[in-house]
């Protein structure tokens, strides 16, 4: 079985580690599929995984990220990979010194935003992008940022889509029942998440009665303060974030999907949202804007964002209003990705364009 290590800085739970945990067990079924974590503890997000799939992971525990890069390298002479994916910067050294050292590993870089986060994530990717094979990007607005940016024109883009046990659509909703709106994901002001409170400060003003859990972590006590001081506290509730298993499920619970982001890539949890039946109320930015429509599967909120929450009011009171949009909205959803390749079959083809 051709070897492979796709080699992660940590593993706490995001777009990336997501993308790993729904496609492992298959993966792993059909190469020797190992995930490296370059430095911290292991984490229990795999805890629910089948024992031998498991195994699949290696953790250096390195408590910092030099050590972790050290340890890295070290474990990689020992498996001699066939081929190295490499997601995110804090693995891009080691991945490239691997590759550097050892000329016939195939090493594909995998991009996952459509922004780098600072000059030292910009100044990794760059550096990756000398030594690639292949390039891998998210979504067709990642590869255009890379291929602009970096100026790499040989990638191959992996959708993150898998198989989700597809949902019908939901419901009817009664105006009278409260509205159940949900969040999935790091808990930042990129991310939307104080601009999806305001939002919610504007539903209570227009009387619309609703609920708003968020699950996550991350800059929590400055929206929790936001949520006090604007009165909202028997309104929007922050939660731990859940184990991969439980996402699923814990949506299917709830209406809509609020994530009004800055920027985004593919943004799994949108497209998990669909596949659920929920109908996302969603900045279009990234892959959003090419597979949701506003009024057709989703509900977008125009640019300029937080001017224009106003009128994402207007546009929401109209879905709650009308009887029947909602389900048309939540129908097109689930119809959204029937004919998209999966992530596993997109990920088996590029793997196995490479003879090592």
């Amino acid at each position: 079985m051709k070897k492979i290590v796709h080699i992660v800085p940590t593993f706490e739970l995001g777009g990336v580690q997501a993308g790993i945990l729904y496609s492992i067990q298959e993966l792993s079924a059909i190469y020797d599929f190992k995930i490296l974590v370059v430095y911290g503890k292991k984490t229990n997000l795999i805890n629910d995984l089948p024992i031998e799939i498991q195994k699949s992971f290696i953790w250096t525990e390195a408590n910092s990220l030099t050590k972790g890069w050290i340890k890295s390298y070290g474990i990689l002479k020992k498996l001699q990979p066939a081929i190295i994916i490499s997601s995110l910067w804090k693995s891009v050294l080691v991945s490239v010194l691997y590759k550097i050292t050892h000329k016939k590993t195939t090493l594909l870089g995998f991009y996952h935003s459509t922004k780098h986060a600072h000059f030292v994530d910009g100044f990794f990717l760059k550096l990756m992008s000398y030594f690639q094979d292949r390039a891998l990007a998210d979504s067709t607005v990642t590869k255009e940022y890379i291929r602009k940016k970096y100026s790499i024109n040989n990638t191959s883009v992996i959708f993150y889509h898998f198989d989700f046990n597809q949902s019908s659509s939901k419901e009817i909703k009664p105006a009278s029942e409260v509205i159940k709106f949900a969040y999935f994901g790091r808990v930042t002001i990129s991310k939307g998440v104080k601009r999806a409170i305001d939002f919610c400060k504007l539903c209570k003003l227009n009387g619309i009665d609703f609920i708003f859990h968020i699950y996550g972590n991350g800059d929590l006590p400055l929206f929790k303060k936001q949520i006090a001081d604007l009165g909202l506290e028997r309104d929007i509730f922050i939660n731990d974030t859940l184990p991969l298993d439980k996402v699923i499920p814990t949506m299917r619970g709830y209406d809509y999907l609020l994530q009004l982001s800055d920027y985004e890539g593919m943004a799994l949890s949108v497209v998990e949202a669909l596949n659920c039946g929920l109908v996302p109320i969603v900045t279009p930015v990234g892959e959003i804007v090419h597979y949701s429509r506003d009024g057709k599967n989703a509900i977008w909120l125009d640019e300029d964002f937080d001017k224009n929450l106003p009128m994402l009011v207007e546009k929401f009171k109209k879905v709650i209003n009308e009887p029947g949009l909602y389900q048309q909205l939540s129908f097109s959803g689930t119809q959204t990705f029937l004919e998209t390749k999966k992530y596993v079959h997109a990920m088996k083809e590029v793997c196995d364009s490479f003879s090592t």
